[in-house]
């Protein structure tokens, strides 16, 4: 079995579990700093941090010109042929 060495400047190898869960809590609570989208913080600060393009997608309601939309597909809608 492989020994593992932890790194005693390494802060967060000496941290318990509910200590780091508090930590992450901190990264990502309401008015936090942006992380980088590759983080893996994105998505939680993301659910904290609504940005204004999430916000309109959230009152935006597609159904009513989707349905006309479907109904037509549906119905065998074709294109104006032009002669």
């Amino acid at each position: 079995m492989k020994e593992y060495k932890l790194d005693p400047k390494n802060e967060s190898h000496w941290m318990t579990h509910a200590e780091h869960e508090e930590r992450r809590g901190k990264l990502t609570q309401h008015g936090a700093p942006k992380p980088d989208p590759m983080s893996p913080l994105w998505n939680d600060w993301c659910a904290n941090n609504p940005q204004p393009e999430a916000k309109a997608l959230a009152v935006f309601d597609p159904s009513e010109k989707l349905m006309q939309a479907l109904k037509g597909i549906a119905r065998g809608a074709r294109p104006i042929e032009k002669d």
